[in-house]
């Protein structure tokens, strides 16, 4: 448990045990142990192999901490304190005392789709929230069921500048296989989330875990995804050049992961690094035309790219640089980590790497999470599914330091 000084107190605990009501006492029991203060949040991450009994998350944590507001997802694998339980049976929950903050929680299936595609403001009317300042969004939805990347485009036009965090849920290989819980009530499609404002303050981290090689270039000719050109020259040439000028061992990552693409979200900074780059892969080639093909809705002419690789090391070194930057906003006091179910020990060679990381940055803070089936969170300013990511939600007291001009991580 942490106390700060404005009374925000969190708590979380993770289960490795079999049987779900086994599991559900250990954890409850840890919770209990640490929070003395009214619950107004927990948030559950449970494993497939208590899919059967879902409904007794709801039950036994009403029973002993009876949280104001309660969100659970079924996942792959789940994420504690320093500790990832990949492939195998987890209960992680996170637990909250955030008193005056103002939390509302919201279903997918409230939205008015007709409306909102009219006037995206209204999503703010719909989910309860009115016109006052946000903290955070933290969402949860099926993959089977939600159209995702139009939910988040509605969300960044109707909450310009406010992070959504989150992830798919991953406890399901076809439709209907997936729980999500809000409140008590259980449903296998759609999404949950949460609105957050008030006195706390809430910082996101979002890790793609690549690294920029080459130079900036500059979309000089494309049709929908496809990009023709690249600074006036045919595109697939440019990528090809850049590749064989690149060192020995990023020519062999190359050929062993394949290339990415970063576009920069916010054309009017100076110089673009770390954390402006939305990565994508490129997903085609026409070698007759000499096109690539990217991953990627939203490419248009003028637009500025780089190309990335992804590796193991890149991974845990990109997490945690941006983990150094998360510090500088102070003392945490709980956090959420949504990492790709691709990465764990199918990416790195020891296990915990992720978990571990956000331990050695900010402490042993209260932290659950999940492995996802793709990644919720804000890169320059605007929220978006990603893959291979690392996304970490974090909460502090809102104060001087929090308000203050410190770089964004």
């Amino acid at each position: 448990m942490t106390q700060t000084a404005t009374e925000l107190r969190f708590a979380s605990a993770v289960s490795a045990l079999e049987n779900t009501t086994d599991a559900l006492r250990e954890i409850t029991q840890s919770l209990v142990g640490q929070l003395t203060a009214p619950v107004d949040l927990a948030i559950a991450f449970v494993s497939s192999h208590h899919r059967a009994q879902f409904d007794l998350i709801h039950q036994t944590l009403s029973a002993t901490i009876n949280p104001r507001v309660e969100l659970a997802v079924t996942a792959e694998g789940v994420i504690g304190i320093g500790k990832e339980l990949e492939r195998c049976p987890g209960i992680s929950v996170l637990a909250a005392s955030l008193p005056d903050a103002h939390l509302e929680p919201f279903r997918y299936a409230q939205i008015d789709w007709l409306s909102v595609l009219d006037q995206p403001d209204s999503l703010r009317q719909q989910i309860g929230v009115g016109n006052g300042p946000i903290s955070a969004l933290l969402l949860l939805a099926d993959p089977f069921s939600t159209p995702i990347a139009r939910l988040l485009s509605l969300f960044n036009q109707a909450f310009p500048n406010v992070p959504v965090i989150g992830g798919m849920a991953s406890g399901g290989q076809q439709p209907n296989e997936n729980r999500l819980m809000l409140s008590g009530q259980v449903t296998s499609e759609g999404a949950i989330g949460l609105a957050i404002s008030g006195p706390v303050a809430v910082h996101t981290t979002v890790s793609q875990g690549c690294r920029a090689i080459g130079r900036p270039l500059v979309i000089t000719k494309s049709q929908r995804h496809v990009v023709q050109q690249l600074a006036g020259r045919n595109a697939l040439e440019v990528v090809q050049e850049i590749a064989s000028e690149t060192t020995e061992e990023d020519q062999k990552l190359i050929q062993s992961e394949g290339l990415l693409i970063g576009r920069v979200i916010d054309e009017y900074k100076p110089r673009f690094g770390r954390g402006d780059f939305l990565i994508r892969a490129i997903v085609g080639v026409d070698r007759e035309r000499g096109y690539i093909a990217i991953g990627d809705s939203q490419v248009r002419v003028g637009q500025t790219v780089q190309l990335h690789v992804r590796d193991r090391r890149t991974a845990a070194e990109d997490f945690q640089l941006l983990l150094d930057l998360q510090k500088l906003h102070g003392p945490a006091a709980g956090a959420l980590l949504f990492s790709c179910n691709g990465r764990g020990t199918r990416l790195f060679e020891e296990p915990d790497t992720d978990a571990s990381l956000v331990r050695k940055a900010l402490g042993d803070i209260p932290l659950a999470g999940c492995f996802a089936a793709g990644e919720i969170g804000s890169v320059g300013g605007k929220s978006f599914l990603h893959a291979h990511t690392a996304s970490l939600m974090v909460f502090r007291p809102q104060g001087p330091q929090a308000s203050s001009d410190l770089p964004s991580a």
